[in-house]
């Protein structure tokens, strides 16, 4: 994948420290002023042992969504947040480093990440025709992923900003994540590719990692 200039970077047995007191579960609906996303995350990873008790993607956007709220709205028009399986991808600009180190904090405090992967840039906002065209790129990719019957396209999530395609996936086999970077790759605009995945096998040892040391110091604390 290295040779075509592609890469797939696989962090699922890196645990943050921020998932060790407890996965969050605010227990929330999701309110409309929320910028991102959520996979709904198809039956292959639904079927693992524990998936609904230990993650819940809903809550955590709608914590930070809050805290960004609260702290500079107006990031929430620049940025985008997507989250699945407690693992965090954020796309988009910002106008100045100040803006970026806020966004950072903001992430850095709120409970039941697992992983975050910032591709967020300091730079001058795109241009409407840019946008437009990024987002083209996104649909016909999510197309491509939606007929491919080897893909399930709802464990996948989609962003594309200036002509980088950034996605953040799980799935049974990497096989499956290799198929959406090709479909990709076949796209007119796009200038790279890429894929945050974990295979549900990887995800579930994370979990069961962060568990086994959360026990752990909750022993040591009594």
């Amino acid at each position: 994948m290295e040779t075509l200039k592609h890469r797939i970077n696989r962090h699922a047995l890196v645990v943050w420290s921020a998932l060790l007191p407890a996965l969050v579960s605010l227990g929330c609906t999701v309110p409309s002023t929320i910028v991102g996303g959520m996979s709904a995350v198809g039956s292959a990873a639904l079927s693992a042992p524990g998936f609904e008790r230990r993650v819940d993607d809903a809550g955590l956007m709608v914590a930070l969504n809050r805290a960004l709220l609260q702290e500079d709205d107006t990031l929430l028009l620049k940025i985008k947040i997507d989250a699945l399986a407690g693992r965090l991808m954020l796309t988009g600009t910002v106008q100045d480093e100040a803006a970026q180190k806020t966004l950072q904090k903001i992430v850095g405090e709120t409970d039941g990440i697992r992983q975050v992967f910032d591709y967020v840039q300091v730079s001058e906002a795109r241009s409407f025709s840019k946008v437009a065209r990024d987002g083209l790129i996104s649909a016909r990719l999510r197309t491509a992923m939606m007929t491919d019957q080897a893909i399930s396209a709802v464990n996948f999530i989609i962003r594309t900003h200036r002509g980088v395609v950034y996605i953040l996936g799980i799935a049974p086999t990497e096989e499956e994540a290799i198929r959406v970077v090709n479909h990709a790759r076949t796209i007119s605009g796009v200038v790279e590719v890429k894929l945050e995945f974990e295979t549900v096998d990887e995800m579930m040892l994370a979990f069961a990692a962060a568990e086994e040391l959360s026990n752990a110091e909750a022993s040591h604390e009594r």
